[in-house]
Parts: C-alpha cells; sequence; structure tokens
C-alpha cells in the first residue's frame, strides 16, 4: 500500500518501565514514526505522628507523585534514550517521623537527572507529607522538552492527620492518582477511625476503608493499568487507651501515596503505608 500522507498506522510497540533504582535504556525501533511518553513519579509514605499516653493524632498520609505524557516526532530523537523511574518513599517506622519522599522519574539523552539533558521529569519537587503534592513539571526548563509536546500534572497531596477520625480522600478527582489518608487519632477512652479512599468511579468502585475498629489497619490501594488509574493507601485507625500499637497505613498504588498511621503509644512494630513505585511508560507509533 503506498503511503500517500505519510499517516502512521495503527501498529505500537509499548514498553513499560519499573522503578529499579538504575537507569535503564529504550532504544528507538526502525521505522517509528513518533513516540508517546507517560512519566509518573512514586508517591510518599505515610507518617507517625507524636506518641504517647492520652490523646494523640493519627499520621499523615503521603501525596502523590506527578505525571507528564507527551508525544515527539522519533526522527529528532537519538537512538537510546535513558529512564530512571522514581523509587516510592517508605512508610514511617518511627515516632513523630515522617515518611520517605517519592521519588522523581527522568527521561533524558544522558544517563543523569542533569536538567540539560533530559526530556522531561514527572515533577520538579518529591512529594511528601504535606497537602501538596508533588510540584507539576515545568518541562520548558529542560531544553529537549521542546522536541515534543507535553502535559503535566502535579500531584495530589495527601491528609492530615488529627486527635479524631483521619480526614479521606476522593480517587480520579484532579489526577489519575491520589495521595494517602490519614491516620485515625486516639484518646485515653476511645480511638478513631483511619481516612477512607472515597471513590464514585465507573472505574475504580471499590471504596478503601481506613481501619473502622481498634487498631486495625488501613486497606492497600489498588488501580488499573489500562486505563491507567489508582489510589493511595487508607488509614489505620487509633489505639485506644495508654497502651498498644496503633493500625497501620496502606500501601499506594503506582504513584499514590501511603496511608497514615493510626494514633498510638508505641511505635513499635507500627508503621505507615509504603507510597507507591512510579511508572514510565513508552509507546512507539510507526
Amino acid at each position: 500500500m503506498i503511503d500517500v500522507f505519510n499517516i502512521p498506522s495503527s501498529t505500537q510497540n509499548t514498553i513499560t518501565f519499573y522503578a529499579t533504582g538504575n537507569f535503564q535504556t529504550w532504544n528507538k525501533p526502525r521505522n517509528a514514526k513518533f513516540i508517546e511518553i507517560f512519566c509518573l513519579g512514586g508517591g510518599a509514605g505515610g507518617s507517625i505522628n507524636i506518641i504517647g499516653t492520652g490523646t494523640r493524632s493519627g499520621g499523615n498520609g503521603g501525596g502523590s507523585g506527578g505525571i507528564v505524557r507527551g508525544i515527539i516526532p522519533a526522527f529528532l530523537l537519538p537512538d537510546t534514550l535513558y529512564i530512571l523511574v522514581g523509587k516510592g518513599g517508605a512508610g514511617s517506622t518511627t515516632n513523630n517521623t515522617a515518611g520517605g519522599t517519592g521519588g522523581i522519574s527522568y527521561i533524558g539523552l544522558q544517563p543523569t537527572t542533569s536538567e540539560q539533558t533530559l526530556i522531561c521529569k514527572s515533577s520538579t519537587s518529591n512529594p511528601s507529607n504535606s497537602t501538596v503534592g508533588a510540584s507539576i513539571s515545568v518541562v520548558s526548563l529542560s531544553a529537549f522538552g521542546n522536541l515534543g509536546l507535553f502535559t503535566a500534572i502535579a500531584g495530589v497531596g495527601a491528609t492530615l492527620g488529627t486527635s479524631g477520625a483521619g480526614a479521606s480522600q476522593a480517587a480520579l478527582g484532579t489526577s489519575l492518582v491520589t495521595g494517602g489518608a490519614a491516620g485515625g487519632g486516639k484518646t485515653t477512652l476511645t480511638f478513631a477511625a483511619g481516612g477512607n479512599i472515597n471513590s464514585a468511579s465507573a472505574i475504580l468502585t471499590t471504596q478503601l476503608n481506613g481501619g473502622v475498629t481498634d487498631a486495625q489497619n488501613g486497606a492497600d490501594g489498588y488501580g488499573t493499568l489500562q486505563p491507567f488509574c489508582g489510589t493511595g493507601g487508607a488509614g489505620g485507625a487509633g489505639k485506644q487507651g495508654d497502651s498498644g500499637l496503633g493500625g497501620n497505613g496502606g500501601n499506594g498504588f503506582y504513584g499514590c501515596g501511603g496511608g497514615g498511621a493510626g494514633g498510638t503509644t508505641s511505635a513499635t512494630g507500627l508503621r505507615g503505608g509504603n507510597g507507591g513505585d512510579g511508572l514510565v511508560i513508552i509507546t512507539v507509533i510507526s
């Protein structure tokens, strides 16, 4: 068949890169016309707030990673690209300690995170235990970002723990990923439930419950790869009284934040939920 208008065919080749802690390589195949990029950073881990007797707050959830997606004419690219996928932050395991920050994902012309050789990165800052997620990537800061057309999406912030019930998160609100929900607080006489991940979506139909009984763990996040979307972890419930552990925070899906730990008198054996690792997906159109 004669390709009169040089319109790309439906032939596609998709490769997904997972977080390994090291740079990985993508090699441009012959006859590639365009490449599409989906670049997602890792989510932050959930925290443990100050432990002790009496009234205590649940831990904060972790914020989600940012997203950059775009399309680039293949003839403008070298034969090899270098990808570093951001890892999710570890949930806290010690008193009054934030969870680990989520890692930024990078795609560049060299195995370095230097802005001068990047095509894009998932965000400008790392997500943490904040109500603000990873800051939106400024693609124009990378000279080679001008090779294609990109859309950048900021990460979603976490909810913060109090002495009451953990605040919930809404799935598929402003992004394809979410932060983690806060843990529930506690007093000498009562415990509070952990925050939920609420969803009214036709795709993510299951509500993830935070801990609803004394010291119950929060549920882990979940999601799908087609269409891509996911949730953070739910918050652990607080531990009633002046002894014992609160509930653990749930782990986040790819790019999502971990849930906060429940209010507690001891941190030994307690943890916030882990943030989900990032992803980079490259599809070749030939």
